[in-house]
């Protein structure tokens, strides 16, 4: 056996031994043995490498074996051995944060992504990331990385996002612009395929193998999951949900909301449905506007609102039909109003698609695409975590 693959088992022998300890802690040396069918003395001397890096602690003593004998000392994951980065880059706001390998975000910032765009908005970035490394006390040693999630096509190999309309990013490198400011490997995704990747690790669908997520924000796109990896399709363009057409008449003559904005997230977008009630009150009104004035029984946001969400619901129906999932996920700022539109949703979704199928919210908040950044970092470096 030659060097090159010794070295190469060491390591897939740790990612097994430190993913058994993540998955089954406190457990003792004797315990992972039998779980990953590897010799007692090899498992000890990985233990032994994976204490003096920090990954893994010993804590208090187990229960001792059926004979007696002296109780097995206990391990548990250190989730604080380092840190890695998240970043959602949306339409309207720019989200950051410094999580734990668990997920916990320990540091949050955001700012109002239209005040600094192009090269000025990674600058800013860097200014946020450097006050909360400064306010958890960390350097960039302790920083593993950084996964950052973006509103367009991205071409993830070369980390250039093709378009982002909202951004007016085209053939945009954001991986190189943004190794100019930081000094730690960085990862471009999608953003509603960080969010999609933050569900399946942490979420309420983490055994679910084939997943929609769907994002209804400044505009609207989806993440696809088809047996537990992501599906991005031959130009990364997979999951443009709001290109999809709910109403042929009505797509003849439709206004897109943003220069390059498909028909659906034209008449369905949290944008749209805030756009569509100002013309019609005469006055700045968002989509979270309407959905207040609905609950109070105002006719007018109530007919916006509706015919928002039977489009939204025609859109999920196809969806269903074409990839029968095992549950469509809800994101975006509209997604906060899921109370008001479950039922008329579930209705039309009930109504045109030939299976059913359940639609939940998001499992996060406004951290939702910074957890689903980190889970991209994790999920696609070569890294001793495995998620």
């Amino acid at each position: 056996m030659q060097k090159g693959d010794a070295a190469y088992i060491k390591k897939m022998n740790m990612k097994l031994v430190l993913n058994c300890i993540m998955e089954n802690e406190p457990i003792s040396r004797a315990e992972i043995s039998k779980l990953v069918q590897i010799s007692k003395p090899s498992v000890s001397l990985i233990v032994e490498s994976l204490l003096d890096e920090g990954w893994v602690q010993e804590t208090g003593p187990g229960q001792s074996t059926f004979g007696g004998g002296r109780k097995p000392v206990q391990l548990v994951f250190n989730p604080k051995a380092a840190y890695v980065i998240g970043v959602d880059i949306g339409g309207t706001k720019v989200a950051s944060g410094i999580t734990g390998l668990d997920g916990n975000v320990y540091a949050y910032r955001e700012f109002e992504t239209q005040s600094y765009l192009n090269d000025q908005l990674i600058k800013r970035l860097q200014e946020d990331v450097l006050f909360m490394m400064q306010e958890l006390g960390i350097s960039d040693q302790d920083v593993l990385g950084m996964g950052v999630g973006v509103p367009g096509v991205t071409n993830v190999k070369e980390g250039v996002v093709l378009e982002a309309p909202t951004l007016k990013w085209k053939q945009y490198p954001l991986q190189e612009i943004a190794s100019n400011y930081f000094n730690f490997p960085i990862y471009i995704e999608n953003d509603v395929n960080t969010s999609l990747l933050g569900e399946h690790w942490l979420g309420t669908s983490k055994n679910a193998e084939n997943i929609i997520y769907i994002a209804i924000g400044t505009g609207i796109g989806s993440g696809i999951m088809i047996n537990g990896r992501l599906f991005r399709g031959s130009n990364y363009s997979a999951g443009e949900m709001g290109y999809l057409v709910t109403d042929l008449q009505a797509a003849k003559s439709y206004n897109p909301t943003f220069e390059g904005y498909g028909f659906l997230e034209s008449v369905a977008s949290g944008s749209s449905i805030g756009n569509k009630l100002s013309e019609v009150k005469g006055e700045a009104l968002t989509s979270k506007d309407a959905f207040e004035l609905k609950s109070q029984g105002d006719e007018e946001a109530s007919k916006v609102v509706d015919d928002a969400i039977e489009h939204l619901g025609f859109g999920i129906a196809n969806y269903i039909s074409l990839f029968d999932p095992d549950v469509v996920i809800l994101g975006g700022g509209v997604s906060k109003s899921f109370s008001q539109f479950n039922q008329a949703l579930s209705e039309i979704i009930e109504r045109f698609s030939p299976e059913s199928c359940e639609v939940v919210p998001s499992s996060f908040g406004n951290e939702a695409g910074v957890i689903g950044a980190v889970a991209l970092f994790l999920k696609e470096s070569d890294f001793i975590i495995q998620i």
